[in-house]
This record gives structure tokens, C-alpha cells and sequence, in this order.
């Protein structure tokens, strides 16, 4: 009978910490879907500095949470996404609106794969 309690322990372990990574990972690429948003309207309103300082501030929010990232998912995605920040964040500093509104965008296309996969369903469980 113990085993059986200490099996339904790590069983409900289990979902409450898989629950809490689906729950933080798609709130934060929320908000960086967010920023982007604001960024790309600024850099089309030709608000350059303000475009930049939005970037720069995904960027570096992005750069501290990345360590708990990459416990959730793959490595070469997050470096992925980190260095397509920073490019933008160059972009912004150049006034490259083509160039920023193109990355901002597969950037986007990036963080919300990173989203739905983390999503409970059935294409993610088989």
C-alpha cells in the first residue's frame, strides 16, 4: 500500500510541475508576443528610439529568463530566438524598418511554436 501512495505522489509531481511549465512558458511568450507587437508599431510609425528601446528591453528580459528555458525546452531553439532579439535590437539601432518588421515577425512565428507546443493536446502527447 505504500508504494501505491508513493506512485500517486510523483504521478501528482508530476502534473502539478508540468502545469506550472506550460503555465510560465506561455504567459512569458504572451508578453513577448506583446512587445514585439508594440515594437513593430513604433518602428512603422518611424519611432525608431522607442522601437529600440522596446527591443531592447525583450531582449534583455529574454536573455535573464533563458536559463529557465532552457530546462523546458530544446538548446538550439532558444539560442535561435536570442540571437533573432538581437538582430532586431540592431535593426532598430540602424532604423532598418524592412529588415526589423522580417525578423520581428519570424521571431514571433518562433516564440508562438515555442507556445503551442507546450500546449496540452493531443498532437503533443503522441
Amino acid at each position: 500500500m505504500k508504494r501505491g501512495w508513493i506512485a500517486l505522489a510523483m504521478i501528482a509531481l508530476s502534473l502539478l510541475l508540468g502545469g506550472i511549465e506550460a503555465i510560465y512558458v506561455t504567459s512569458n511568450a504572451d508578453v513577448y508576443v506583446q512587445m514585439l507587437d508594440d515594437a513593430d508599431e513604433k518602428m512603422a510609425n518611424n519611432q525608431v528610439y522607442e522601437a529600440e528601446s522596446v527591443a531592447g528591453r525583450l531582449d534583455t528580459r529574454f536573455s535573464k529568463q533563458s536559463a529557465v528555458f532552457n530546462v523546458f525546452m530544446y538548446h538550439s531553439e532558444m539560442e535561435t530566438i536570442s540571437s533573432n532579439l538581437a538582430m532586431l535590437r540592431r535593426y532598430a539601432q540602424t532604423g532598418s524598418t524592412e529588415d526589423f518588421l522580417a525578423t520581428s515577425a519570424y521571431v514571433k512565428r518562433q516564440i508562438m511554436a515555442v507556445r503551442s507546443r507546450m500546449l496540452l493536446s493531443w498532437e503533443n502527447i503522441f
